[in-house]
This record gives structure tokens, sequence and C-alpha cells, in this order.
């Protein structure tokens, strides 16, 4: 199996398939997850004293969990059962970053500057969040009850990532590890850059 990974800075490197969304630090909800992970030592700084400019966070995906579904009553994966990265790179930075196949690994491979970008896609979801494309099952808008309902479940269960910057919540993105991520802005709008990465147009 191909090994993919992101360039995260001074050398360290993270598994693009674990990959579930890169935020900006200043918000209180993410500064939330990142004090929660320091507490419970799975926070990795990555920083090197400079200033955190992006949130890194990794989770094993549904296909590396066979027995997962989204009943409570089977594997559910929580906010801590994974690392979680800082950075000095903007998530931007990180995101348009080489992606590295392990079969073309040159042997200076840590300063390569000429290396080609493999298929992940991160998609902004505004205020410079951004999520693994690869990893969303659905992006849905947050006025059903059902909707309500796996909001309340994810936040109960530690699964639940706001990255709304205090605003109104108007799009709720499952990911395939039943972590949800919500979104200030649109469905369609997500949606649309989704497409627009996956047609090779998107930045």
């Amino acid at each position: 199996m191909d090994l993919q990974l992101i360039k995260i800075g001074f050398g360290n490197l993270v598994s693009a398939k674990q990959v579930l969304a890169i935020l900006s630090p200043d918000s209180a909800p993410i500064k939330r997850i990142i004090n929660a992970a320091r507490e419970n030592q799975r926070l990795i700084d990555e920083t090197q004293g400079r200033r955190t400019r992006a949130v890194i966070i990794t989770q094993a995906s549904a296909t590396d969990n066979p027995g997962f579904t989204f009943k409570k009553t089977n594997f559910q994966p929580s906010l801590d059962d994974n690392p979680i990265f800082l950075s000095y790179i903007q998530p931007e930075t990180i995101a348009r970053r080489f992606v590295i196949d392990q079969n073309t690994f040159p042997q200076n491979f840590y300063s390569a500057r000429d290396l080609v970008c493999m298929d992940i896609q991160l998609i902004n979801i505004g205020f410079g969040n951004i999520v693994s494309a690869n990893r969303v099952v659905a992006i849905v808008s947050p006025e059903s009850a059902p909707i309500k309902r796996i909001i309340t479940e994810a936040r109960e269960g530690n699964r639940l990532i706001d990255a709304t910057y205090g605003r109104r919540t108007r799009a709720v993105i499952v990911m395939d590890s039943s972590h949800v991520i919500l979104s200030a802005i649109q469905p369609e709008t997500v949606a649309n850059r989704f497409v627009a990465h996956k047609d090779g147009h998107g930045s």
C-alpha cells in the first residue's frame, strides 16, 4: 500500500491518509481541542518555538476499523484516540505541500523541491480551515432533527470539531471516522469546492 505524507515543517511529515482536518488555532473550540490534547499527552508540537498557525487533526479511517458504523454500539473513535500535531505553517500552505509516494522517495527527500503532487484532496471550509475531501461521507444542512442528533451525539462522544469561528453553523460535514465538522459556509459551497478539486480546477 502506498504511503502518502504531508510536510508540516522542519522535515516533519504526517500521513495524509490519517489527516481529517487542518485547522486554524485561533478560535476557542480549537484551543480547547489543543488544551485537551496537551493534558492527555496526545499533542505533538512541531513548531520548534514558533507561533502555532495550524492544528492537524488525525484519525484512522473507517476502512482501518472494520467494525465501524455510526451506531453507538460499535467502534466510534473520539478526539482522544489519535495525536494532534501543531505546525508553524499556515493551513493553506500545508494543503499545497507536496504529497510523497513512498516508492518515489529521492535520497534527499526532506529537501527535495521538485516532487510531484499525488492525489490527496484538501478542501477549504472557511476561515482557513481545511478538511480532507477523501474522508468526507456527507455534507448536510444542520436544520433537520436527525442532523441535530448527529451533532449532539458527536459532541457527547468528543467527535465534534467546531470550525465556524463563532458564526452560525451552515454545513455539517460527516467524516468516515464518525467525526463531525461544523462549517459556517453553505453545504453547496463546500460541495462545489470538492467538485472543483476533483475536476482539477481547484487551488
